[in-house]
């Protein structure tokens, strides 16, 4: 949710670029501070595939964006190199559905849906995706927050 506030400010605060960093950075900071309370929000106490999902999400994401970064040639518009990161992190949400439920699968695939739109469409504003992509986030997430989800996997729920 906070990331995904963090895209639409800082497609709101960017002049000439698609994404204003320093607005970006610091959502992503902020994100990461919230793990925190993860202890005080969460429903009990995660299994070890949870915890695996996890760690397996994360990691998959970074190797994807690691290799993104390798693959895009140089030159490549900021707009296009968004949208690939916009797809990784759509596709990093789908075995975190182990840990957070199946809503984070309508996340994912509405992440990737957004970006391979995106990607199809190059005569359409990157804003218009960034936008999409940022309301998804925070609408899933406070739908996260708001109510109990289902749990795939979770043992004594």
């Amino acid at each position: 949710m906070i990331i995904g506030a963090g895209m639409l400010a800082g497609i709101a605060a960017s002049d000439d670029a698609p994404v204003n960093f320093g607005v970006f950075y610091a959502a992503l900071g902020a994100a990461l501070l919230s793990l925190l309370f993860a202890g005080r929000l969460s429903l009990g106490d995660a299994t070890p595939f949870q915890i695996g999902a996890l760690i397996f999400a994360v990691s998959l994401q970074g190797a994807l964006i690691a290799l993104q970064a390798r693959l895009l040639p140089p030159g490549t518009p900021e707009e296009i190199r968004w949208l690939w990161v916009s797809l990784i992190v759509g596709v990093h949400f789908l075995p975190m559905a182990f840990a957070f439920g199946p809503r984070m699968l309508l996340l994912g695939g509405g992440c990737i849906a957004t970006a391979l739109l995106g990607l199809s469409l190059p005569s359409v504003p990157y804003e218009v995706f960034g936008i999409v992509d940022g309301m998804l986030k925070v609408a899933v997430g406070a739908w996260l927050l708001a109510t109990k989800p289902a749990i795939v996997g979770a043992a004594g729920r």
